[in-house]
């Protein structure tokens, strides 16, 4: 198993290697590493178990009691274009500072996987296509680093105002 995860590895690390030595390159055969089997289970096997279940209720340890049957399912029908995504189960969670909450979409275990393959494969690609200043949703960035940039950015002197916005229930309607 650790041989294909190896493979898998591999593979996303070229297409990583590509983009940032060919950056105008336009990447035009991808889908297959969406749907290949070995990349799914390796997207199972990097997936937490302790998550929230989508509004079909499967858990990890469920999907794994016939995990080879569903994962080759799963690739048949991304491969096929049958795969249709769930609708998310929503729910809040307390927001600080506010009696309304912070409204959450949970995906389905099997979306779960699917969403961690397409970032698998696209995240190299466009990694090397964002700003240094872009901070969101980033490997290997996180909210403390974006504040000690931001510190020395003011502190050079370089910034007329700063500009907070809180774009209300923005992600309710974008999908």
């Amino acid at each position: 198993m650790q041989g294909v995860e190896n493979t898998v590895s591999t593979e996303l690390r070229r297409i990583g290697e590509k983009a940032r030595s060919e950056p105008r390159l336009v990447f035009t055969s991808l889908y297959h590493h969406i749907y290949d089997v070995d990349h799914l289970r390796a997207c199972f096997e990097a997936l937490p178990g302790n998550r929230a279940v989508g509004i079909d209720g499967i858990t990890k340890e469920q999907y794994r009691v016939n995990l080879e049957e569903n994962l080759r399912e799963l690739s048949s029908r991304l491969k096929n274009m049958g795969y249709r995504p769930q609708p998310k189960r929503r729910t809040s969670i307390p927001k600080p500072g506010s009696a309304k909450g912070r409204p959450l979409a949970i995906s389905c275990f099997e979306d779960k996987l699917v969403e961690l393959a397409l970032k698998r494969v696209l995240e190299p690609i466009y990694e090397v296509q964002f700003e240094d200043s872009s901070y969101g949703y980033r490997p290997g960035r996180s909210q403390h680093q974006c504040l000690d940039d931001l510190g020395r950015v003011l502190q050079q002197g370089r910034v007329n105002y700063v500009v907070e916005a809180d774009i209300r229930s923005f992600f309710d309607q974008a999908s």
